[in-house]
């Protein structure tokens, strides 16, 4: 193997390499966000509903 190959493989190594790790890092962070945004919405419900309960 020339070099040239070597340089160009392991560019596109790299390349996979960085891109199926942001994947990764990404998913994760997106799941995070979701997993808040349901416990923020999940607690305004529970405020609204005992607030409701209260004037009652």
């Amino acid at each position: 193997m020339t070099t040239y190959q070597s340089m160009m493989l392991s560019v596109c190594f790299g390349a996979t390499v960085g891109f199926l790790i942001s994947g990764v890092f990404l998913s994760i962070k997106f799941w995070i966000e979701d997993r808040r945004e349901k416990k923020r919405l999940a607690k305004k419900d529970k405020e609204a509903e005992a607030k409701k309960d209260s004037d009652n």
